[in-house]
């Protein structure tokens, strides 16, 4: 439903009462509504923009090398238990079934204008196609939800963890690349151009990525998360963050 002008404006006056400056500590930067440039009452569009990308307004994405030794750990943890346990089963059936209902995929460069909801599904069904299995899927939720856990200066909220869970699936299989060929005059083919293309990691497709996965795993976090990241800690020790143990 579209807001009003009236309505709008009367979010910027409230947005401007309540905050003139970007509450992360050391921003200074104007909110975005006291800048007249937005409806963000509490922080900056560079701090806007950036939960936009990473679903937290201060924390980063983890890089692969972060996440690397909880989905090791997930990994390992979840092989033999895959047809023994009950919820990791029922979460491999659903992430499949969600999977096939994705539909067919389309090139990064005809995504403009599409639906977050679309776009979603495409991504999934890009991961299908990639050959990623279900496992990964849930070993990822695994990992990032471990990750998250043990280390002391995460944003632990929902919406940061499955954005972080949609950032690990995209860089699976995110992109399209085409590389065109022609034959030399000795009729040996020569690379003449080449294309690759990203759809953008940003916005409301992360949640939506994120929820769509997450939400099948949630009884496997409640049962085994404990379990993962035990795991973790005892092949590859403690985050770095926190202290050895005496």
């Amino acid at each position: 439903m579209m807001k009003s002008p009236r309505r709008i404006k009367h979010r910027l006056d409230q947005g401007i009462a309540s905050s003139t400056g970007c509450v992360i500590p050391s921003c200074g930067r104007p909110t975005m509504a006291a800048a007249g440039k937005g409806l963000a009452a509490f922080h900056c569009r560079k701090h806007v923009e950036h939960k936009a990308r990473h679903g937290s307004h201060w924390h980063g994405t983890y890089s692969a090398a972060e996440l690397k030794p909880y989905l090791a750990a997930a990994t390992s943890y979840l092989r033999p238990r895959i047809n023994a346990d009950k919820f990791i089963s029922a979460a491999l059936a659903s992430i499949e079934g969600t999977l096939e209902a994705a539909g067919p995929t389309e090139i990064a460069t005809r995504l403009k204008g599409m639906p977050a909801s679309k776009r979603a599904k495409i991504a999934l069904a890009r991961l299908r196609v990639g050959g990623i299995k279900p496992e990964r899927f849930v070993a990822i939720v695994l990992a990032v939800t471990a990750l998250i856990e043990e280390d002391p200066g995460s944003h632990r909220t929902k919406e940061f963890r499955r954005v972080q869970i949609a950032k690990a699936l995209h860089r699976l299989a995110s992109g399209y690349h085409r590389v065109w060929e022609l034959p030399d005059d000795r009729g040996r083919l020569r690379k003449v151009s080449e294309l690759h293309a990203f759809p953008r990691s940003s916005g409301p497709v992360l949640r939506l990525i994120g929820k769509a996965v997450e939400q099948p795993c949630e009884w496997v976090v409640d049962k085994h998360l404990a379990s993962v990241l035990n795991l973790k800690v005892k092949r590859y020790g403690r985050h770095p963050a926190l202290p050895p143990k005496a």
